[in-house]
């Protein structure tokens, strides 16, 4: 029997967030059993980019397809790998972070990199939300152009950009978004992923997103089959 494991953080109303995003989620009591309704139900508030979340296309490209337009095949992985590459405080990956694994990287679907900095989630949470590491674009560059097969990227920091590098984080992102070219050729990104050291014995990674029409990403339950 395969066994589970779930990458995902739980989405609360405390959680971290990029800076400048709303709550990762707030919670409307609608009818209560103990108020004498027939049931409990809530209303949820969820912002595209809560928690850990997928950035889809068009999320950066206008031209790009959104989260519910993507052929759910797109979101199961087959060849999942995990790369760690200690980063720190504002640091960024390079393509010559990401040269010598090219041979784990080659044949990959989904790439996860571990920084080390998802361990400041629950400790330093402002921290990790405002100062993590980042893609630099030519590593985005890289990945997009040497590895075909490369379908996603996965990271534990809160975002594969930061806001104190706007100008690159903007260009990692249109990059892997398949911006400005003619074909369509696209990277999801995964932001705010819980990256157990399991996720190297994988055999496959779910990672579906909520079915939500017209958003540019959303809220994902990540699972990793082992």
């Amino acid at each position: 029997m395969p066994s589970f494991i779930v990458l995902s953080h739980p989405l609360r109303p405390d959680a971290p967030t990029y800076p400048g995003n709303p709550p990762s989620l707030a919670l409307e009591a609608r009818h209560s059993i103990e108020r004498g309704d027939a049931a409990n139900t809530t209303t949820l508030h969820l912002f595209s980019h809560s928690g850990t979340h997928v950035d889809t296309p068009w999320h950066f490209n206008p031209a790009g397809r959104r989260a519910a337009e993507i052929p759910i095949e797109r979101y199961v992985f087959h060849a999942p790998a995990l790369l760690s590459i200690p980063k720190g405080e504002d640091e960024f990956i390079r393509a010559a972070d990401l040269e010598p694994h090219a041979g784990t990287i080659q044949g990959c679907d989904l790439l996860c990199v571990a920084t080390g900095w998802g361990r400041l989630r629950s400790t330093e949470p402002e921290r990790y939300a405002s100062a993590g590491p980042l893609l630099h674009p030519d590593g985005a560059r890289y990945l997009i152009e040497a590895f075909p097969e490369l379908r996603a990227i996965a990271t534990d920091a809160i975002s594969i950009g930061s806001p104190r590098h706007p100008d690159e984080s903007r260009d990692t992102h249109r990059i892997l978004m398949g911006y400005g070219r003619a074909e369509e050729r696209y990277v999801l990104i995964y932001e705010d992923v819980r990256l157990d050291p399991a996720v190297a014995k994988a055999r496959r990674v779910f990672a579906w997103p909520l079915m939500a029409e017209e958003a540019d990403g959303t809220p994902c339950t990540i699972v990793a089959e082992l």
